[in-house]
């Protein structure tokens, strides 16, 4: 059974010494954020095909794959790319990345900021790279190649 993120904090408090915290770790190894799973989640809950966001333009047909099955730890830029690919919210780009060992977006910072509008405001990445471009960012979502659209 999946615990909340509260329900595993308010039991993580309880614990007093190391031995109660090493049980409380091995009773909870399968309350892991996995990217895999998640992605997999938000592909069968938008109706996504895995070989969408390959055509999507989001991540390489391979990689795609490595991705999916936790073979591989995608950047933050790839975690983006796919998130706009899914047409996916602030909330699910963010669980995203934290799955993936990311960073959220944090609107403190410029480029996340920029991002974060474009995924509220249902923007395709092409947009939001014009967006940074703009601003001046040397962050862009887009491979080199593509780029040049």
């Amino acid at each position: 059974m999946t615990k909340t993120t509260e329900e595993l904090e308010n039991e993580l408090k309880s614990i007093t010494d190391s031995i109660q915290l090493e049980d409380w770790i091995n009773a909870n190894k399968d309350q892991k954020l996995d990217f895999g799973e998640c992605l997999n989640h938000l592909l069968d809950e938008k109706g996504v095909k895995m070989s969408e966001l390959y055509m999507r333009n989001a991540v390489g047909k391979s990689f795609t794959y490595y991705i999916r099955n936790g073979e591989k730890c995608p950047s933050k830029k790839t975690v983006i790319k796919v998130a706009f690919a899914l047409n996916a919210t602030v909330e699910e780009t963010n669980l995203l990345l934290k799955s993936s060992g990311n960073k959220e977006l944090y609107p403190r910072q410029e480029e996340d900021s920029i991002i974060e509008f474009g995924l509220r405001n249902h923007m395709d990445v092409y947009q939001v790279e014009e967006l940074l471009k703009k601003r001046g960012s040397k962050m862009s979502l887009l491979d080199k190649e593509k780029n040049k659209k």
